[in-house]
C-alpha cells in the first residue's frame, strides 16, 4: 500500500509521502492527510470495496471532475484505478458539516452555501456522467423490502436483523419505499452527489467544500435535499435521546417524538435547513422536488437506523424512534414540508 501511494505521487511530481507525520482520518476508506517532500499538502485516500466499486468509484470520482462545474471542492490532483488510490489537495484546519452540527455552528449561512452547491451539482453537464455510466457494468438490483440475500443475512449485524424484520413486515413502509425507484426514474434525472452525509461537507476559512464524489451519479435531485435534510432531522433525534440519557441517573424510557414545527431539537436547526431551501431554489426553482424529497427523508432516517445497527448486537431505543419517525412522515409526507423546512413558500 505505501509502495503503490508513493509511487502515484511520484508520477504526479509531488515526491514522496511523509508518513511519520501524517494523521489517519476516519472514514469508510483508508484516509491521511500530510505533506510530500515537495511540500504539497494532500489528502491521500484508498477506496475499500469490491473490484467493482472500486472501478465505479473511480470512475464516477473522475466524470465529476471532467465536468468542471463551480462546485467548491478539494483539488483532485491524481488517482491510480488498479492501486484503488486518489490524491487530492488537502485543506487545513478543517471541520465537517457533522461536527459543525454537534457543536451548534451550522448556521443559515452554511445552510445557505450548501443549498448552492447542491444546486450547482444538479446543474452540472450531465454528458461525461452519462458517458461513464453506460461504460459501468450494470449493478445487481436486489429487492430488500421482499427479502434480503443470503449474503446479505450473512453480513448483517442481529441488530441490523431486527431492523430489517421491522422494515418488511409494516405496509407503510413497504407501500411507500419499494415503488420509489421506479417513480423516481420518470423524473427528470441530474447529476447528483448520490450519498450525501454531513461529514462530506468540510467547513474551511468560513467556506463549505463538498467532497466524496464515487458515487456521483444520475438520479432524482430529491434523494440529495432528502438526504441533507434527513441528516439533520438524524442528528436532531440522535442528540436528543443522547441528551435525555446523559441527565437521568437511572435508564428512561424511548419517548415518543412528536414530530411538529414546535418539536424543539429540530426547530434550533430548522434554520439551516430553511436558508438551504431557500438558496438552492433560487439557483434551481422547482415546484415538485420537495414532494419527493420528503420521502427520502424517512428513506435516510431507516438508512441511518441500519449504519447505526451494525455495531450493535440488538436494535436500541435510537433505532426503534428513528423507525417510528420514519413511519410517521410515510404516512403522510405533504404534512411535514414546513415542519422539515422545505415549505413551498
Amino acid at each position: 500500500m505505501v509502495h503503490e501511494i508513493d509511487s502515484l505521487l511520484g508520477r504526479l511530481g509531488l515526491g514522496a509521502f511523509d508518513w511519520p507525520a501524517a494523521t489517519t482520518v476516519i472514514g469508510r476508506n483508508d484516509n491521511w492527510l500530510g505533506t510530500t517532500t515537495t511540500g504539497e499538502r494532500v489528502f491521500v485516500k484508498r477506496i475499500v470495496g469490491t473490484t467493482a466499486e472500486i472501478t465505479s468509484g473511480l470512475r464516477r470520482t473522475a466524470a465529476f471532475y471532467r465536468t468542471g462545474g463551480p462546485v467548491l471542492t478539494p483539488a483532485l490532483l491524481g488517482q491510480d484505478e488498479e492501486a484503488a488510490v486518489q490524491v487530492f489537495r488537502g485543506l487545513d484546519g478543517v471541520r465537517t458539516g457533522e461536527k459543525a452540527v454537534l457543536d451548534r455552528t451550522f448556521g443559515a449561512d452554511l445552510g445557505a452555501q450548501a443549498g448552492e452547491a447542491l444546486a450547482a451539482v444538479h446543474g452540472l453537464d450531465p454528458a461525461p456522467l452519462a458517458e461513464t455510466e453506460r461504460a459501468l457494468p450494470e449493478q445487481p438490483h436486489e429487492d430488500v423490502f421482499g427479502g434480503i440475500s443470503a449474503a446479505l443475512y450473512t453480513e448483517s449485524s442481529q441488530a441490523q436483523l431486527q431492523a430489517w424484520q421491522l422494515v418488511q413486515q409494516d405496509p407503510v413502509i413497504v407501500e411507500s419505499l419499494a415503488p420509489l425507484e421506479d417513480r423516481s426514474a420518470d423524473v427528470v434525472r441530474t447529476p447528483t452527489h448520490g450519498d450525501l452525509r454531513l461529514d462530506q461537507f468540510l467547513i474551511a476559512e468560513g467556506d463549505l467544500h463538498l467532497a466524496d464524489w464515487e458515487t456521483f451519479r444520475l438520479a432524482d435531485p430529491a434523494r440529495d435535499v432528502g438526504s441533507f435534510v434527513g441528516e439533520f432531522l438524524y442528528h436532531a433525534i440522535f442528540s436528543h435521546l443522547t441528551e435525555r440519557t446523559r441527565v437521568s441517573a437511572r435508564r428512561v424510557p424511548v419517548p415518543n417524538i412528536v414530530l411538529t414545527e414546535h418539536w424543539q431539537p429540530y426547530r434550533e436547526v430548522r434554520p439551516a435547513v430553511e436558508a438551504f431551501w431557500q438558496a438552492y431554489r433560487r439557483a434551481r426553482p422547482c415546484t415538485d422536488v420537495a414532494e419527493r424529497a420528503v420521502v427520502f427523508v424517512a428513506w435516510h432516517l431507516l438508512d441511518r437506523m441500519f449504519i447505526d445497527a451494525l455495531a450493535r448486537p440488538r436494535l436500541d431505543g435510537v433505532g426503534h424512534t428513528l423507525f417510528r419517525v420514519a413511519r410517521t412522515i410515510l404516512v403522510a409526507p405533504h404534512r411535514f414540508h414546513a415542519v422539515l423546512g422545505l415549505a413551498h413558500a
